[in-house]
């Protein structure tokens, strides 16, 4: 029963077809009407032929499936054709859609605005139209909105066509082919799951290609790493002659800021002397411009005086001649009075001087008797001290006691007999310092005296000397500029060469340590390769060393012997030979060789044979190589195989890595080297060569008397550099002293040629006023009475004392050979540590003896001190009373005389003589002044030169230090994997306080032997970062590799264990649900579904295993028809129950089943008809008479027609029979 109106919401909303119109489809003509369906269980029934089965065409044709998916070619097809229905142009089918809720067992509600049509056409042309309630529409537009009322039209389960339930049972576990479909394709497409299979394949393929990608990629790490990894050796030796070259740069740092701080104090300290000397010169140009007004005022006023004195002259000129006579007394007076003047002054001085010197000896004095106790009670010390480590020898000596206790006492006995006579003559050595000191004491001051004399005749001869000596001056200047320049150029050129010399040592050092090293390795070959051509006798098999066996062009040598390691190898003709050698080598250990047997290597005469064109025109080593025998030919392209030469890396990169990859192994003309793998090797030291023949001579570098002669030849050439290196460094020494010598002494004649030129001038004043006292100083210089008998009695005692001394040394000379002797002997009596007991023993006597001597000299110093003293204090006092007896009388007779003169010269000369003496005195002062004026510009000039010329030192060693501070900053000379060197911090004034130059330089001398000694190949370094580098960048594409390959296999293991997950729900609820749909069907049967690989269902797939009712478990392959249905029926129902669908249609799904079994399916469907529409096409009464709708299919004049019957009606009405008869 049908309802119209609102819906009130008792049940669930499912969708239902109400009809379905088909026109000209198929095998119906016109427009024809199937239906109505029941909302629950409708049956098409029909003769065979009559086209029950187009309806199911029909539906599928409007839910978007393919012509061929209809058992046709094309659509064309579908479009009716018959006798009396021919050529139409189109067919149309449209399925009615209806949404209802459902009341109770036949009423239900429709849900109003919820029905639509879809419709499909299908033209003459094969093409086809959608249509949505008469709307044209899109294939995908009706699927999206079929699919979304809930139609699997993805897995079709809502279909099960004619057939399909016994290929269900025909399924294998798994699909056998990409196009078959096994039991689990067949779940996995229900489950869902099948929707991860193309994710999961593409991302095993992905994964695959990570994987491998990233093995490519471990294998060039693993290649680069061992790349490096092989240049650790040398690396370590460079990076030592690195670090050993820096330690020597950061020495040489060290002593240039030494240099450059000792350099700066002596700046600083001429700066302050030219400040103080600027100061002193300002001061004397001052006083000079005094001193000059002075002068010109005191001139002006003489001259005036002058002339005022010029009239008086004539009137003297008369009163000359009487007062000649007084004049040249007055001269002689006053000459007198000056000389005692300067006799007073240096008496005074005197004075002072024996005063100051008095009191020195009372203090002196008073020193040496303070003194001589404390030296005394050192000695008393050190006697206790001695009796300590005597008793201390007495007890080592205990052992050795019957051998030396003899000698001991002698020994005793001898110093005790020499102490008096030691004393005895350090009494004497005193007496006799004390006269010899007052000796010189009186002769000094005769020679101070002729000294004087001397210096004032010097001085008048001076004038003449002064002129000579500028003149000489100026012409040891010129020599002394010829020779500094000279010295200046021979400085540079020595310098120019030592470094040349240096760079040509270093070669050389290197050239020598790599023949050192290939005469060591070919020497350990030789000897292999020796033994065995000598055993060529006892084994004719032996051909040789294979690089022996042909030739190459010298330009080739480099590269074939590092392409082929294999020239090495020793080529034998069979195997036999090879095990002969092999044993021979064994028994006489001679090392090991690799032999390379010709009848193993046959199968390569035919690729000898091939003509190739290499690409570019480059060339094979093979085809370059000549051999004499044909039948070696196989070995040496063993040894090259398709290796092409090239010009130079980059065209070795082309053709390497081009497209053909037959020539992937290219080598350069310098021995660089690209593999077939894809690395590159090269670079580092000198390439090897030699391991082949050149042309058709001997090979140069493995035979042993060529290696031993060119290393011979290096080594000599190395002694000669280091010679010439030695003695270009000595000669730029010598340059450099001479230069600064040259320039020292051109400075300082300079500084003579100025002082001369200011002392001349002073010298001519000076000698004037010496020659008025040469008289007195002659006087002066002859001894005194008194002094020459003092001189005469001091050595008259020096004499005596020293006889004294005689008989003193005489005595002691025998006791001191004779104590030696004795000493030598105990100390060899006790062997080591009794000698050094008793040298403590004899040092504590020398120092007992140096103490008492000391003791002794004090005592007698302090005497002759107090000797002198009173002396000094006598001849003081005798000194100033007749210093002052002599003044006055002289003073008295001058004064008279002077008086007497004066009187008489007072009228006429007293203004002019005093005008006349002022002006000499301040010209006399001025030309002091000007003497002190040059003096200090002289000095200044020194100190200037000084300055300047420790600028220039303090410039060099500020530039050197510079150099080296950016050699250490720059990392010139230092390696950090990685990174630039950091030069050290300067150091403190204190830290460089407490170093020693000499020791620095010392080791700066020997850093730089030994790096002369070392000879690295520094080019590895770099050679070892690049590698480090490439390594590190293949580390991060590894590491880059392994992340995307992680990361992918993550996102593929999860999705499969979703995959997993999500399958594995599925099946165990549709294996219950089987169980559970077979139980019931069979009364009493089991089934289910089993994993073949219960860890991994995807790999061998689903059986299908079942158990009839009374019947053993078998596989359902193995059952019969009826079986098969029941079981593939209880699997489509248990799929229905996991994922309902709102409408099922099935064609004759019951054919294969008998009564019974038929009855059970129909009441099951019956049954599950209630929450959804099932059309099924049945020729099974006991199936299609429980269907609540009859749609009946016939066929006449070849079209289909169609009937719809309610069976529920026909029930009815023989019920109501007796009712009507009534």
């Amino acid at each position: 029963m049908e309802v119209e109106g609102e819906a009130t919401g008792a049940g669930p909303r499912r969708l239902i077809i109400t009809e379905m119109v088909l026109e000209n489809f198929k095998s119906y003509a016109g427009e024809q009407r199937v239906g109505p369906f029941h909302k629950c269980f409708s049956s098409v029934v029909g003769p065979n032929g009559s086209g029950k089965s187009n309806v199911i065409d029909a539906m599928l044709f409007v839910f978007g499936k393919k012509a061929k998916q209809l058992r046709l070619s094309k659509v064309s097809e579908l479009i009716h054709n018959s006798t009396n229905h021919k050529h139409l142009d189109s067919a149309k089918v449209s399925v009615y859609f209806q949404e209802i809720i459902d009341l109770d067992d036949e009423a239900f509600e429709v849900v109003p605005g919820t029905g639509f049509v879809v419709s499909r056409t299908a033209m003459r042309n094969n093409s086809s139209n959608y249509y949505v309630d008469g709307r044209k529409s899109s294939f995908g537009e009706v699927t999206d909105m079929l699919k979304g009322k809930g139609i699997d039209l993805d897995n079709n389960r809502f279909l099960i066509l004619q057939g399909e339930v016994e290929q269900i049972s025909m399924m294998k576990p798994v699909a056998q082919g990409p196009h078959d479909t096994g039991l689990l394709e067949y779940l996995e497409d229900i489950i869902g799951t099948d929707k991860y299979k193309s994710q999961l394949e593409e991302g095993a393929k992905r994964l695959e290609e990570l994987s491998e990608a990233r093995q490519s990629v471990v294998n060039r790490v693993k290649a680069a790493e061992k790349e490096r990894d092989g240049l650790d050796g040398a690396k370590a030796v460079a990076e030592a002659y690195l670090a050993k070259e820096r330690e020597c740069t950061a020495t040489q740092s060290t002593i240039f800021q030494i240099f450059v701080r000792d350099g700066q104090r002596n700046i600083d300290k001429i700066a302050s002397n030219l400040v103080e000397l600027e100061a002193k010169l300002k001061h004397e140009q001052d006083k000079f411009q005094t001193y000059g007004q002075d002068l010109k005022d005191a001139e002006s006023k003489f001259e005036a005086e002058k002339k005022e004195h010029g009239k008086m002259q004539k009137e003297l000129d008369a009163a000359n001649e009487r007062f000649k006579e007084y004049e040249r007394k007055d001269v002689k007076l006053r000459e007198d009075i000056k000389h005692l003047l300067a006799k007073q002054k240096k008496l005074a001085d005197k004075r002072s001087k024996d005063s100051a010197k008095a009191q020195v000896l009372t203090e002196e004095a008073a020193s040496l008797e303070q003194q001589a106790p404390k030296l005394a009670a050192k000695a008393v010390e050190l006697a206790k001290q001695l009796q300590k480590e005597e008793e201390e020898l007495a007890r080592m000596c205990e052992g050795i006691k019957g051998e030396v206790e003899g000698l001991r006492t002698e020994a005793s006995q001898i110093r005790t007999q020499q102490a008096p006579w030691e004393a005895q003559a350090a009494e004497v050595n005193g007496r006799i310092s004390v006269a010899t000191a007052e000796r010189d004491l009186l002769l000094k001051k005769q020679g101070d005296a002729q000294k004087r004399l001397k210096a004032s005749i010097l001085s008048r001869q001076g004038r003449s000397a002064g002129k000579l000596q500028i003149k000489a001056a100026k012409n040891a200047r010129t020599c002394r500029r010829r020779e500094a320049e000279a010295a200046r150029k021979e400085a540079a050129a020595a310098t120019a060469e030592a470094e040349r010399l240096q760079g040509t040592l270093r070669k050389v050092r290197g050239t020598v340590a790599q023949r050192r090293a290939e005469r060591s390795a070919q020497s350990s070959q030789s000897a292999v390769i020796q033994a065995l051509m000598a055993a060529r006798k006892d084994i004719p098999g032996i051909r040789g060393r294979l690089g022996e066996l042909g030739a190459i062009d010298a330009k080739f040598d480099v590269a074939v012997s590092t392409a082929a390691p294999a020239l090495d190898y020793v080529v034998v003709d069979d195997t036999a030979s090879a095990q002969a050698c092999v044993e021979l080598l064994r028994s006489r250990k001679l090392g090991v060789a690799t032999f390379l047997i010709l009848d193993k290597q046959a199968h390569l005469a035919a690729k000898c044979a091939q003509s190739v064109s290499p690409p570019e025109g480059v060339q094979r080593l093979f085809d370059l190589v000549k051999c004499s025998e044909a039948a070696l030919r196989p070995a040496f392209f063993y040894a090259l195989g398709d290796t092409v030469v090239a010009a130079d890396l980059e065209q070795a990169s082309r053709i390497a890595y081009g497209r053909d990859k037959r020539w992937a192994r290219v080598v350069t003309v310098q021995g660089e080297i690209i593999n077939d793998s894809g690395t590159m090797t090269g670079g580092g030291g000198r390439a090897r060569g030699g391991r082949m023949r050149l042309g058709s001579g001997a090979p140069r570098p493995v035979e042993t008397a060529a290696a031993a002669a060119e290393l011979a030849a290096a080594e000599k050439q190395e002694e000669a550099s280091l010679k010439a290196l030695a003695e270009a460094r000595q000669m730029a020494e010598r340059s450099g002293a001479a230069l600064s010598s040259a320039e020292k002494a051109l400075s300082s004649l300079e500084t003579s040629i100025s002082k001369a030129r200011m002392e001349a001038a002073a010298q001519r004043a000076k000698a004037d006023d010496l020659a008025a006292r040469l008289d007195s100083l002659r006087a002066a210089t002859k001894v005194a009475t008194e002094d020459a008998a003092a001189i005469k009695r001091l050595e008259a005692e020096v004499k005596a004392a020293q006889k004294d001394l005689e008989p003193i040394s005489k005595k002691l000379a025998p006791l001191q050979a004779k104590l030696a002797a004795l000493e030598a002997r105990m100390e060899d009596a006790g062997g080591p540590p009794l000698t050094k007991q008793r040298q403590k023993v004899a040092q504590l006597l020398h120092d007992i003896a140096a103490a008492e001597e000391e003791s002794a000299k004090k005592k007698v110093g302090a005497a002759a001190a107090a000797k002198q003293l009173e002396k000094l204090r006598k001849e003081a006092t005798k000194t100033e009373s007749d210093a002052a007896a002599e003044l006055d009388d002289q003073a008295l007779e001058v004064l008279q005389a002077a008086k007497a003169t004066e009187a008489i010269l007072a009228q006429k000369a007293e203004s002019l003589a005093a005008i006349r003496s002022e002006f000499e005195r301040k010209q006399k002062e001025v030309n002091i002044i000007q003497v002190a004026e040059v003096n200090i510009s002289n000095a200044i000039k020194d100190q200037s030169d000084s300055a300047a010329a420790e600028k220039s030192m303090q410039k060099q060693w500020t530039r050197k230090l510079a150099e080296a501070t950016k050699k250490l900053a720059q990392g010139e000379g230092t390696f950090t994997v990685g990174s630039a060197g950091e030069a050290p911090a300067p150091l403190t004034p204190e830290e460089l306080d407490a170093l020693d130059p000499k020791e620095l330089e010392y080791r700066v001398t020997m850093l730089e032997e030994e790096l002369g000694r070392m000879a690295p190949d520094l080019g590895v370094i770099e050679e070892w970062k690049r590698k480090d580098a490439d390594y590190t960048t293949r580390l991060a594409d590894l590491e880059a590799a392994t992340a995307a390959r992680n990361e992918v296999r993550e996102a593929h293991e999860t999705l499969r264990k979703r995959r997993l997950d999500e399958f594995m729900a599925g099946f165990n609820a549709i294996s219950l649900k089987l169980k559970e749909m077979y139980q019931m069907i069979t009364l009493g049967g089991d089934a289910e579904l089993e994993l073949v690989d219960s860890l991994d269902p995807f790999s061998e797939g689903i059986v299908f295993s079942v158990r009839p009712p009374k019947k053993s478990w078998k596989n359902i392959a193995n059952l019969s028809g009826g079986e098969k249905t029941l079981s593939s029926l209880s699997l489509v129902f248990a799929l229905h129950h996991y994922k309902p669908t709102p409408l099922y249609v099935m064609d004759e799904i019951d054919a294969a089943l008998d009564f019974k079994n038929v009855s059970i399916v129909a009441h099951y469907i019956k049954e599950r008809t209630k929450n959804a529409q099932f059309v099924i096409i049945s020729l099974r009464n006991n199936m299609f008479e429980l269907a609540d709708r009859l749609v009946g299919i016939y066929k006449t004049d070849n079209a289909t027609k169609s009937v719809t019957i309610n069976p529920g009606a026909f029930a009815v009405r023989p019920a109501l029979a007796p009712v009507a008869a009534s």
